[in-house]
């Protein structure tokens, strides 16, 4: 990560511009996704491959659940204790992008962004939010460029579910 680089808090807690986060990843069925900013980890992602669910814990002792909520196909839903904050799903069987709505907002990832295998997150208007990119061919993670202002709860259900569409790959691949 560029030793420059700082977290720019913004209006909200949690909400990040112009920035770089690390994902690591390390775990086999049950994986650990540490969230790493320039000046600190940002919050630690728990995964089970087994149920397809999830659970988020910000640095800000925040907490969200994040699941698969079909069997048949990728609908997947972030939780703030009883409260829906965000869903998303696949508008058409074979396409690879997600339809996501998020605290009020709607949004839409889309796989090829500026390099290979990466995911573009576009608010409403078709700006850039971030771009979620594999860290390396033979690390696991990714890096997460924020390119617009953003709830890290939304960059983490991003993360999650640019995350399953690459096992999904792999899966195929293998």
């Amino acid at each position: 990560m560029a030793a420059g680089k700082k977290r720019r808090i913004m209006e909200k807690p949690n909400e990040f511009l112009a920035d770089v986060i690390e994902v690591t990843v390390s775990g086999g069925f049950k994986t650990e996704h540490v969230f790493n900013a320039a000046d600190g980890v940002l919050g630690v992602l728990n995964l089970n491959a087994m149920i397809s669910e999830g659970t988020f814990r910000g640095a800000d002792g925040s907490e969200l659940i994040i699941k698969n909520t079909s069997f048949w196909k990728p609908n997947f839903q972030v939780t703030d204790g009883d409260r829906v904050l965000g869903k998303a799903y696949s508008p058409k069987v074979f396409k690879r992008a997600f339809e996501i709505e998020f605290d009020g907002q709607s949004l839409r990832l889309e796989s090829g962004g500026s390099k290979l295998r990466s995911w573009s997150l576009l608010n409403a208007a078709g700006s850039l939010v971030c771009e979620i990119r594999p860290r390396g061919a033979f690390k696991r993670g990714a890096l997460i460029q924020v390119r617009e202002a953003a709830l890290l709860g939304l960059l983490a259900f991003a993360y999650i579910l640019v995350s399953r569409r690459w096992q999904e790959e792999n899966a195929a691949a293998a």
